[in-house]
């Protein structure tokens, strides 16, 4: 019986050939390209959120308003991201902010409206167009965001606020901005380097020199921005204040800025038929002296600095309409400031110059210049009947200017109060003025 010999076989031979395979087979693998990683996405989004409530986060206490309130009916939020651009939208309903004051703030029961301000954003709508470029960009690259732009639309912005009001908001918006740009407390990126626009690390790129490193695609890429704002309407109130800060504003208006002059007058006369408890006014206790210290330095200020004639003119008239009507207890703490403002005022002729430039005005103002005159110097008389001490150093000028007036023909009563102040004026110290002597004549001519 013929027996065959087997050779056994090594097991580290009979492997080999089975590496071999599975290496040939993973090169080829490699080799291939699977177009499936580099597929392009397109992303879209809508998120729309209704009925949002929130607050203006600050620290609150028991003596401090609580926090502004934001009220918002909508927002939608839309994004289309392609391969080669994104476009995002953002829209904004309706957004109104009420705050309150302190509680321990007390106003007249005719002002509790005041308590409460608001600020309302009738609209606002956010366009976002980013667009990219895969030009000289590998696969394993992100693309390139060469431009962003950016169209932005507001509303009207209208709101009715005090001033604490304000106050509040802008404290809880510094509160909400140091919170977002906290830089002590932001994490860290784990990379601590910046890619250049060519996808290279800066301190690695070619164009990096030691000078500056190359830039990031942040610093290169085209930005626009173009916003629209539809109107404002903001009025900061309070009690008694707000008409003070408008009518100062009308005197430099050139149509309506005389008569808005002679309107401060009326303010703080006397009135049988308005301006009066009978009327449902609310009367302050010495509500004219409140109001003529809060615009006696504005209007001296808008005198002196403005170089409009018409504005000068203006001002000169509101000063001389609030004269007649104040308590001279009042006008003598302010008549070293006054003074050289009536003086000019007196000094023209027909209250179409101040100082050496004139201007031609309608005969409608040359009676308002004249019935100004008239209560400058009724309101001047009065204050040097009673102390006449603040004209000392204005007493040449003032004589140069009165003596004119006397026979001042439009208006002859304008004459018969420059007299007054005339006669005022006599009862101020007289000035001796010695003549210049030799000094030997004191002396004997036997001491010579």
């Amino acid at each position: 019986m013929n027996q065959t010999l087997l050779k056994k076989e090594n097991p580290a031979e009979v492997s080999q050939p089975e590496e071999s395979k599975s290496s040939s087979l993973v090169e080829d693998k490699k080799s291939e390209f699977d177009c499936r990683k580099y597929r392009q996405f397109a992303v879209t989004v809508y998120l729309d959120i209704q009925n949002v409530l929130g607050h203006l986060l600050k620290d609150c206490t028991e003596q401090y308003p609580p926090c502004p309130t934001v009220a918002l009916d909508r927002l939608i939020f839309e994004m289309n991201k392609r391969y080669s651009e994104t476009q995002l939208q953002v829209v904004v309903s309706p957004l109104i902010l009420t705050t309150s004051d302190d509680p321990n703030h007390q106003r007249p029961s005719a002002h509790q409206h005041l308590h409460t301000g608001f600020l309302m954003l009738s609209g606002l709508q956010m366009r976002g167009d980013a667009m990219f470029s895969a030009e000289e960009r590998s696969l394993d690259e992100e693309t390139l965001e060469y431009a962003w732009l950016v169209e932005l639309t507001v509303g009207t912005l209208s709101g009715k606020l005090t001033t604490p009001q304000l106050q509040n908001i802008i404290t809880a918006l510094e509160a909400f901005v140091f919170t977002v740009e906290d830089a002590e407390n932001s994490l860290r990126h784990p990379r601590p380097y910046l890619y250049c626009y060519h996808g290279t690390p800066q301190p690695q790129c070619p164009q990096t020199t030691s000078e500056h490193f190359c830039p990031t695609t942040d610093t290169i890429k085209y930005k626009m921005v173009r916003a629209s704002l539809d109107g404002i309407s903001l009025n900061l109130v309070e009690s008694g204040t707000i008409l003070c800060f408008q009518m100062q504003e009308l005197l430099s208006d050139p149509l309506i800025g005389m008569e808005a002059a002679h309107n401060f007058g009326t303010i703080v006369k006397d009135h049988n038929y308005a301006l009066t408890s009978h009327t449902h006014a609310n009367i302050r206790l010495l509500h004219k002296q409140r109001f003529f210290e809060s615009v006696v330095g504005p209007l001296v200020e808008l005198f002196s600095t403005t170089n409009d004639i018409k504005t000068k003119s203006c001002a000169l008239v509101a000063i001389a309409s609030l004269l007649p009507w104040l308590p001279h207890i009042v006008l003598n703490a302010h008549i070293q400031k006054l003074l050289p403002v009536l003086l000019q005022g007196l000094y023209t002729s027909d209250f179409s110059k101040i100082g050496e430039v004139s201007i031609n005005l309608e005969r409608h103002d040359a009676r308002c210049g004249s019935e100004t005159r008239l209560s400058t110097l009724t309101t001047l008389a009065s204050l040097l009947k009673q102390n006449a001490s603040p004209a000392e150093r204005h007493t040449s000028t003032l004589i140069s200017f009165l003596m004119p007036l006397t026979t001042y023909h439009p208006l002859q009563t304008v004459g018969v109060k420059a007299l007054e102040c005339l006669a005022a004026l006599v009862t101020l110290p007289v000035s001796v003025i010695l003549p210049y002597r030799n000094e030997v004549s004191f002396f004997t001519a036997e001491e010579v």
